[in-house]
């Protein structure tokens, strides 16, 4: 029963926070701090349930397994990345300062990860038994937070990188290769002005 209503309380936050976020142009400006706070809200939550870290795929073992599992998506992002900016499909000119891309490679891409990849990871093994729902549930999630930048493509890219991501963990429950995997995906999508 705690499984069930902490794994709603959770799911609830992540489609109310967007949308209270992509009504509210304040907000919006201060997205990664707010990500960064229910990111440590709902780490306390988990916390005070005693659930382990190691349960959240923060953890040594299979750490190089996960790394390396990840290799080959991560050269097929890379790939797939600038061939889109030789096609010249980006939209935007990036603006971002160093310290943006300081947050985003240890704060912002981690704590996604925790919340995106790990979370679903500890519900699928302790509450929700058909894979399927977790791997979509998961995806849906991760794309919905990404509404705030009301752009559909980012939404479905996001979505996509979403299965590929969990479907990844899932082999090892190690956060560090899907970490590793989105810092260097989404470093190179923002700088190279093709998603938000």
């Amino acid at each position: 029963m705690k499984n069930k209503v902490l794994f709603l309380l959770i799911l609830l936050l992540y489609f109310i926070l967007p949308i209270i976020i992509l009504n509210n142009h304040m907000l919006f400006n201060c997205k990664f701090y707010i990500l960064t706070i229910v990111g440590l809200f709902i780490f306390i939550m988990i916390k005070l349930c005693k659930i382990s870290n190691k349960e959240l795929g923060i953890k040594k073992e299979n750490i190089f397994n996960s790394i390396k599992r990840n290799i080959p998506i991560i050269i097929l992002f890379v790939v797939i990345v600038v061939i889109f900016r030789i096609l010249n499909l980006n939209k935007f000119i990036p603006n971002e300062s160093i310290m943006f891309y300081l947050f985003y490679i240890f704060i912002s891409c981690p704590i996604q990860e925790f919340l995106y990849r790990g979370i679903f990871g500890y519900f699928e093994t302790n509450l929700i038994k058909n894979k399927n729902i977790t791997l979509v549930l998961s995806s849906l999630s991760y794309s919905f937070v990404h509404v705030i930048y009301k752009d559909i493509f980012t939404c479905l890219l996001t979505f996509i990188f979403g299965l590929v991501l969990y479907s990844l963990y899932r082999k090892d429950y190690n956060l560090a290769g899907v970490s590793l995997s989105h810092i260097i995906l989404g470093i190179l999508t923002i700088y190279l002005g093709i998603i938000n």
